[in-house]
């Protein structure tokens, strides 16, 4: 379906041939007038030039109107000519994102009878204090502030936008109460995926649309900030730029305990960037001469190095040096029972520890790299090429093992990508034509984006067993014997581990250590202390897979291993197009989008109750799988020797695998219930055993390179549930697989070694839209009505019935077998009433005698028919118990599935604009906004396939798109010539957002999984000021007030109580981001230079010429929380649950306020001047950028018993001082606990300062 309407859209809009680009195109629209006597000018030439090109040209029709369409935002100069009059440049016209610049009746002027030439009159655009267009809400932010800004990113610059939340903490943006997930970023009209960091030198504008999304938007429920980067030129122009913090000092010490900071703070921040553009290629008139390029460029990049992205205030503690070493060289100390030992860990003070002002191994760096190519064929077609790249490399920083382990981080390495061509074309109609079509164009577009994203400890890589190598343990074991009085005999009845000699890893030297000092302290006494494995275990010192405990269950041991590995690839493919025709006043277009995502994943596993299981715990399952087929004795197979004044009677192993049971020394597989492990054949195999032997492999007696992934099965890795890998896209070993998922071949499918194969294909959506708008003015009244139509298609298998993952009997088939043999069938009696598709539930599964009620979807009726509340009552004495049709069935089958129904929605938009004087006009929007899920959607059949072990939250492969529908009515008004006001008033509903649910009574289990069952409202108002340049003063202010509030915060909020069983309740009450008051102000102060100076001097020099001061100032009230009813262990890892005190988020942070500031200085520049030539002239930009100038302390998060940042409460609580007693170390305890729970995340970062330098040339 999804691919015939595909060509459907194709085939419609190639044939009409007006095709127009997604992503934020601009429109210029006007009219030219004699200035004398205003009759209008027919025939003139409008021109539009950007960086020297020709962008578009349009000529005058009778009434003098004109329009060009289809131009990316950025500055132009329009050029207007017209015979008889003198021509006029207007320059620095900005053409911002699916907006009209308007140029209603533009005088020009007579040229005079005695000139020869016209005169050419140059003007500065200023544009608009009210936005006539009557489209989307928000603002645009151009290069000239964007770079005033003390701000990088195009999050920094939508975070000074009214309606916009920007958490401090994590960063995430929330538009008018949105979800974070409902906001996307575009690039030049790519849907980023991935990272949307880019050089501040390549941005061109940020467009910021929070409200009156246009039909050329879809699959987004909040705010659209679309970027658009700058353009080639014709002329060779460039900058560098140098920004640094201070700059970090490694000494000798290899943990970095003399590492030293020298700048303006301690945080190692420190940024190069360069930009270059001009033409690759020219074109040549007759004589030879350069005239314009036919290819132009421009490409940027920046590097940048911190070594500590989220420093955190008041700096944070760490081990002292002396200690650390000390505690690895003696790890642990015996107890006084002389047996096991105790962690030297557990006995430190908070003398033993030091503060830092950065954090330890937080290090991180990252390239962004932008380009694009113009090919510029022609004033009417444009052909342009681009891409941009964002690579970050950076220790994943873990706060709870900050203060110990803080050198056994990950690595995340992060490449996104993005690649695109677009090609347009433009149309005017000849003047002489009475057709009403005065223009058209078309653009299409075709890009491609990867998001990839490796996690993995440094050391180890992918080298799975190397993660929780300790050492090589080499077992000796002798046969064990019982007596047997009856035959005066001692019998062989197994195998006994005499001792473990142990030789330390020089891979993880920390872990090895541990397991080294126990051997020291128990040197030459086995007995009790390393006989076996176990024994070890039980001491307190680590075998192969054993990490060391944490301390206190409050930090990570010093010495334990980062425990994840991920490889994640995430492609998009997309095409892009639409049409615009100018019909008379009308703007029509008509679009389509068409969407290909492809991602795949291979990462550590999950428990069974869903918690991560990382390569460590690889060795236990090594271990349980090798030698598990010949665990028994071969009774058959007994030696009689001597053994003193009796006999003794031995045995061989008995050896159940198919390799020799079958005597073919081949590895039977699933295929045959083979007894002998995958992984263990081929270990043997890579050992030169014999695979079909008993020799008893010791599996911690081994080089962990040996071993490798490819040597399990699935099955083998998949453990029962209780995985060691999770994969999509990727088979278990990390190799990319094609194809789709199969759910009978994943359940039946054998692979060449008779295992099951248990392929699952790349989640693979695809998402398609077609959208009609018409954007008309009438004088000053702009009009933009439209419709789109999104189709998604999940492309995946979703369950039919979301309660049965077997097939069971309906009514109907019921009423069926009743008619077919009534004695048989005497006890299935059905109520009137009952349809027949509800499904039948009985008394037992394999042995049903009698009906206990019927179900039609969430609806459940008892045997009578009667509807019931709790299903519970319909169990039988197993449980739920549908009449399924194969009572005999393990796991599901193709039948119980179906493939996922291509969601349709249409959204209307509709947006306008009126005037009621040239100073003033309301405006009003009325927009359907839908969004594909985003939380738990992609199917994983893994999840089916254990649904009884397990109890964690599967995904919900059927999820429907979420939908908001948003209004705004708003007023704006022109102040002074110099200001003006919006007002805008806004209102939306949040319907099937996506929650966490229980599906109680589904068999074979109960299950917790996603829903569309979320709604909320926004309420909200924002008032912005708009100062343009008034002397030395530039200011924009906003205030929003909103109210947001509805049943879940976002998809997990209710995780408390699903995880704990109880029922699917909703309840209104304020999302957790929600803020009731946000204040932005952006002011900046700025001297000019030359006649426009009007600073301090000292004789002719003017003190602050070309200076300027740029604040960003946030003031907001307090996000809620919920209040508990008592104190709790908050500090450690695994906290008791306590009641709610109050309202669910009734509670509520303090204000919060921030200041940013940035002061820069332009040094002019000339040089290169000789005779007869002007100077070439470049600018040298020194600024300072200070962030969080006040060093304010905003609290971000609180304890919810306490409502303070730094204290829970649990050290003085009289509840707790029994089992603070009862530690090993009571005062230990007591100073670990207090420097965690003095958690410095909970308030904002402290002030950081930065230096910068950038020369343009």
């Amino acid at each position: 379906m999804v691919r015939n309407l595909l060509f459907i859209c194709l085939s419609i809009l190639m044939s009409s041939a007006y095709v127009f680009s997604q992503g934020g195109q601009g429109s210029v629209k006007g009219s030219l007038i004699d200035a004398d006597n205003g009759d209008a000018i027919y025939g003139a030439t409008v021109e539009l030039t950007q960086n020297g090109t020709r962008k578009g040209i349009s000529r005058t029709d009778f009434d003098g109107a004109f329009r060009i369409g289809n131009l990316q935002p950025g500055s132009y100069v329009v050029e207007f000519k017209a015979t008889g009059f003198n021509t006029q440049k207007i320059e620095g016209v900005v053409i911002s994102s699916d907006k009209i610049t308007f140029f209603d009746e533009t005088e020009m002027v007579k040229t005079d009878d005695m000139q020869d030439l016209p005169e050419v009159t140059v003007i500065k655009y200023v544009v608009p204090l009210i936005d006539k267009d009557g489209g989307a809400s928000g603002r645009v932010v151009t290069r000239e502030d964007i770079a005033r800004l003390p701000v990088r990113s195009a999050a920094g610059v939508a975070g000074t936008v009214g309606g916009v939340n920007a958490n401090e903490s994590s960063g995430a943006l929330s538009v008018r109460g949105s979800r974070s997930d409902a906001t996307y970023y575009y690039i030049d009209g790519i849907k980023v995926r991935g990272s949307a960091n880019l050089p501040k030198s390549a941005l061109q504008e940020v467009s910021v649309i929070t409200g009156g999304v246009p039909a050329n938007y879809g699959d987004v429920t909040g705010g659209i900030i679309s970027i658009t980067t700058r353009g080639p030129s014709r002329t060779y122009f460039g900058s560098f730029e140098a920004v640094s913090s201070g700059f970090y000092i490694n000494g000798a010490d290899p943990d970095g305990y003399d590492g030293k900071v020298y700048g303006l703070d301690k945080f190692g921040y420190n940024l190069f960037e360069g930009m270059l553009s001009g033409p690759l290629l020219m074109r040549k008139d007759s004589a030879g001469n350069k005239t314009n390029p036919i290819l132009g460029f421009l490409i940027s990049a920046n590097f940048s190095d911190r070594l500590d992205g989220r420093p955190l205030s008041g700096g944070t503690y760490r081990i002292k040096k002396d200690v650390r070493d000390d505690l690895l060289a003696n790890p642990l100390r015996p107890t006084s029972t002389g047996f096991g030992t105790f962690h030297n860990a557990l006995f430190l003070r908070e003398s033993d520890f030091e503060k830092t002002p950065w954090r330890m191994n937080a290090r991180s760096s990252s390239l962004s790299a932008q380009a694009k190519i113009d090919v510029n064929t022609g004033p009417s077609v444009n052909l342009q090429f681009g891409g941009s790249l964002n690579y970050s490399n950076g220790n994943n920083y873990s706060y709870s093992g900050s203060l110990l382990n803080f050198g056994n981080f990950g690595v995340s390495e992060s490449l996104d990508y993005r690649l695109f061509g677009r090609f347009t074309q433009r149309f005017s109609n000849d003047n002489q034509s009475s057709s009403k079509i005065k223009s058209a164009s078309y653009n299409l577009m075709v890009d491609y984006s990867k998001s990839t994203r490796d996690v993995y400890d440094p050391k180890h890589r992918f080298n799975m067993f190397n993660y929780g190598h300790v050492g090589r343990f080499e077992t000796s074991r002798t046969p064990s014997y019982e007596f047997n009085s009856v035959t005066n005999t001692y019998v062989h009845n197994g195998f006994r581990d005499l001792e473990v000699a142990f030789t330390p890893s020089e891979t993880n030297s920390a872990l090895a250590s541990i397991t080294s000092q126990y051997y020291d302290i128990y040197e030459n006494d086995p007995d009790g202390h390393y006989e076996n494995l176990f024994q070890i275990q039980q001491g307190n010192a680590l075998r192969n897979g054993d990490t060391p405990g944490s301390v206190y269950d409050i930090w990570s041991n010093i010495g334990t291993p980062y425990n994840y590995f991920q490889k994640t690839e995430n492609d998009q493919f997309r095409v892009t197009g639409a049409g615009s025709v100018v019909i008379g006043d009308h703007s029509i277009s008509l679009g389509f989008e068409y969407e290909q995502r492809v991602d795949r994943g291979w990462r550590s596993g999950t428990t069974t109750n869903g918690n991560t299981q990382g390569p460590i715990s690889i060795w236990t399952i090594a271990r349980q799988l090798a030698n598990f087929h010949i665990t028994e004795l071969d009774l058959n197979s007994g030696v009689i020797s001597d053994s003193g004044s009796f006999k003794a009677i031995t045995y061989d192993r008995l050896n159940s695998g198919y390799a020799a049971s079958s005597g073919t020394g081949v590895y039977g597989g699933q295929l045959n219930d083979d007894n002998q492990s995958f992984f263990d054949f081929n270990l043997r195999d890579r050992l030169g055993f014999d695979v079909a032997g008993d020799d008893f492999i010791d599996i911690d007696n081994y080089d962990p390179n040996l071993f490798q992934f490819d040597m399990f099965s699935p099955d083998e890795l998949l453990n029962s549930g209780n995985s060691y890998v999770s994969y999509w896209g990727f088979d278990h070993t990390g190799k990319k697989v094609s194809g789709a998922t199969d759910i009978n071949n994943y359940f039946n499918e054998y692979d060449e070694n008779g295992n099951f194969r248990r392929f699952v294909g790349a989640f693979q959506p695809i998402y398609m839209a077609g959208y009609i708008m018409d954007k008309f003015a009438f004088k000053d009244i702009v009009f933009n009505v439209g419709v789109r139509v999104d189709v998604f298609d999940a492309n995946q298998p979703v369950l039919k019935d979301p309660y049965l993952f077997y097939n069971a009997r309906t009514v109907s088939e019921a009423q069926a077998l009743k008619e077919s043999d009534p004695d048989q069938y005497a006890w299935v009696n059905l109520p009137e009433g009952m349809g027949d598709d509800y499904v039948v539930y009985v008394n037992d599964v394999n042995s049903p005698s009698a009906i206990n009620g019927f179900r039609t979807g969430q609806a459940w009726y008892n045997a009578d028919g009667t509807p019931i509340e709790d299903p519970s009552i319909l169990q039988g004495a197993a449980g739920i118990a549908p009449w399924l049709l194969n009572p005999g069935q393990e796991t599901p089958s193709a039948d119980a599935f179906e493939d996922y129904k291509a969601q349709v929605n249409f959204m209307p938009r509709v947006a306008f604009s009126f005037p009621i004087s040239d100073e003033a006009s309301f405006f009003a929007h009325y927009d359907i906004l839908t969004k594909r899920p985003t939380s738990g959607f992609r199917f994983d059949p893994f999840e089916y396939q254990f649904i009884q072990s397990r109890s964690s939250i599967i995904n919900n492969s059927n999820l429907k798109p979420e939908t908001t529908v948003d209004y705004e009515l708003g007023f704006q008004q022109v102040l002074t010539r110099t200001s003006a006001l919006k007002i805008s008033a806004f209102y939306r509903e949040q319907r099937n957002n996506v929650q966490l649910i229980n599906v109680f009574q589904a068999y074979p289990a109960t299950y917790k999984t996603f829903g569309n069952r979320d709604f909320g409202t926004i309420k909200g108002l924002t008032i912005e000021y708009d100062l343009r340049r008034t002397g030395n003063i530039r200011m924009t202010a906003n205030y929003t007030l909103q109210f947001a509030e509805g049943t879940g915060s976002d998809a997990t909020s209710a995780s408390a109580l699903i995880n704990a069983g109880l029922p699917n309740l909703r309840n209104i009450f304020p999302y957790s981001y929600d803020q009731r008051h946000a204040v932005n102000v952006t002011f900046d102060y700025r001297y000019g230079s030359g006649k426009d100076y009007n600073g301090p001097s000292i004789g002719k020099v003017n003190l602050f010429e070309n200076t300027g001061l740029n604040i960003v100032s946030n003031i907001y009230s307090g996000s809620p929380y919920s209040s508990q009813t008592f104190i709790t262990n908050d500090a450690q890892f695994s906290p008791l649950n306590a009641g709610l005190n109050g309202t669910l988020n009734g509670s509520r942070l303090p204000w919060s306020y921030r200041l940013d500031l940035q002061i820069d200085k332009t040094i002019n520049i000339s040089y290169g001047k000789e005779d007869g030539d002007r100077p070439k002239k470049a600018f040298l930009n020194v600024y300072l950028r200070v962030t969080n100038l006040l060093n304010q302390f905003n609290l971000l998060g609180v304890y919810r018993a306490t409502g303070n940042w730094d204290d829970d409460g649990y050290l003085a609580a009289a509840a707790s001082q029994t089992s603070i007693q009862n530690q090993i170390d009571e005062q230990a305890f007591r100073d670990y606990y207090m420097m965690k729970v003095q958690n410095p995340y909970n308030i904002s970062a402290p002030r950081q300062i930065r230096l910068g330098l950038k020369f343009d040339f």
